[in-house]
């Protein structure tokens, strides 16, 4: 099926209008950006946020799960086995072994829940008995 009595100057002419009227927009956010005191470029430029992607080191996991266990212990209503438990835990932990099994780590999000996977048997509160 052919399309006829369709000039290329008709549709040339629909294409500059389009660029015309992208300038004018341009120009006007160009305005009103100079009336605010901020440049264009300025303007153009967008927030990004950029992510680490290197893994916690042997350091790094240690400490984010030491301070897991802390705010545990700290939150309380524990029972005392429970307590006894997660100190123990504390003390003998491996953190080369705990990468090994749950890791590697790149945030405190992910250490948080292998520390959940790792001592959710040992948490047990007075109202649960």
């Amino acid at each position: 099926m052919e399309i006829s009595g369709v000039s290329s100057k008709a549709y040339t002419s629909a294409a500059q209008g389009v660029d015309e009227e992208e300038k004018v927009e341009e120009e006007q956010s160009t305005q009103k950006a100079k009336e605010y005191g901020v440049s264009a470029k300025e303007k153009e430029d967008k927030d990004v946020t950029e992510f680490s992607s290197s893994d916690y080191g042997e350091s790094d996991v240690e400490e984010k799960a030491q301070n897991y266990l802390k705010n545990i212990l700290f939150v309380g209503n524990l029972t005392e086995e429970s307590q006894t438990a997660i100190a123990r835990y504390m003390n003998t932990f491996d953190v080369s072994k705990f990468i090994k099994s749950y890791g590697p780590f790149s945030s405190t999000a992910e250490v948080s829940a292998a520390m959940y996977a790792a001592t959710a048997g040992l948490i047990k509160h007075p109202q649960d008995e």
